[in-house]
């Protein structure tokens, strides 16, 4: 049982996960204007992997690995942590990240809803259905200025093929997370998503580890927060937020990432924004809230995904 003391101190944790979430628009970026994007995602999730480790045993987590449970893990790190990744670190090479940070977390619940809706037969309600057409519209008015040049809209439709990854991701951890703590399977997910991006580089670019030699302190400290306060510690206080006032009510808070995301590339990336894309992105947060609002009146238990952009 939370105590209603520590129950208070819950949307700071979730508002601070969000901002975490929502600054990685800024990290990435840095982090890859000097380093292959492969190397930034294989350091990545290996700060990840060693932080959660600690975590776990400081929690006393247990962290079991079976044969059975393979498929499943194997499941989540393919989509959460390779193909996401690939497609959000060479997507901010593309597209300005501000689109990205309204773009990927606009469109998560609403893939996995329809996906939720298909795999599990969960019953829609109207308000859900609002809050998905809403979301779309403003997404729509954010990606409208990119469809007068290739390179930006490559770029957005990664970001798109991202947030599909990650509702993929969704389901699977509903798989997951009755077999084991979402630590555990966050932790193992993260080391094997290393090891597969160290091969990849090693494969495809072999000479890229150079890169960390040369890179600059901005890109390396941008690969450290992605490691650190872009993985584990916003995931950590989501997790906390989580255990304090539920699921549902923990994930309402993802509305602010868009919001944290888009202020931080505006204010300290000095990414230009439209006016109509800066409206859409209003529009995408208002569908957000609607679609977050309806499923914590239908369902008792909303899925951890909400909290997107790691």
């Amino acid at each position: 049982m939370v105590s209603s003391r520590a129950a208070g101190s819950a949307p700071v944790l979730l508002i601070l996960s969000a901002a975490s979430f929502g600054l990685t628009w800024v990290a990435a970026p840095w982090a890859t204007g000097e380093i292959p994007p492969l190397v930034v995602a294989c350091v990545r999730f290996a700060i990840a992997a060693v932080l959660l480790f600690g975590w776990c045993r400081w929690r006393g987590i247990p962290i079991p690995l079976r044969r059975e449970d393979l498929p499943v893990i194997v499941g989540v790190t393919a989509t959460s942590v390779v193909t996401y990744n690939l497609l959000f670190l060479y997507g901010v090479g593309l597209a300005p990240a501000s689109h990205g940070a309204v773009i990927v977390p606009g469109l998560i619940p609403i893939i996995t809803l329809v996906l939720s809706r298909i795999a599990f037969g969960e019953r829609v309600g109207w308000q859900r259905i609002t809050g998905a057409v809403v979301a779309l519209v403003g997404l729509a008015l954010v990606v409208g200025p990119a469809f007068a040049g290739g390179r930006e809209l490559a770029g957005d439709l990664m970001f798109a093929a991202g947030a599909a990854a990650w509702a993929t991701y969704a389901i699977f951890s509903r798989f997951a997370t009755r077999r084991m703590h979402a630590a555990a399977i966050t932790f193992l997910s993260a080391a094997l998503g290393s090891i597969a991006f160290a091969a990849l580089t090693l494969l495809l670019q072999p000479a890229a580890f150079g890169a960390l030699g040369t890179a600059s302190a901005q890109a390396l400290a941008g690969v450290v927060y992605l490691g650190t306060f872009g993985t584990v510690f916003s995931f950590v206080l989501f997790a906390l937020g989580v255990e304090m006032i539920g699921s549902a009510r923990a994930s309402a808070y993802a509305v602010l990432i868009p919001l944290f995301g888009v202020a931080a590339t505006v204010t300290i990336l000095r990414e230009p924004v439209e006016p109509i894309a800066l409206a859409g992105a209003v529009v995408v947060i208002i569908g957000l809230r609607l679609l977050q609002s309806g499923a914590l009146q239908s369902s008792p238990v909303a899925a951890p995904a909400a909290a997107a952009g790691r």
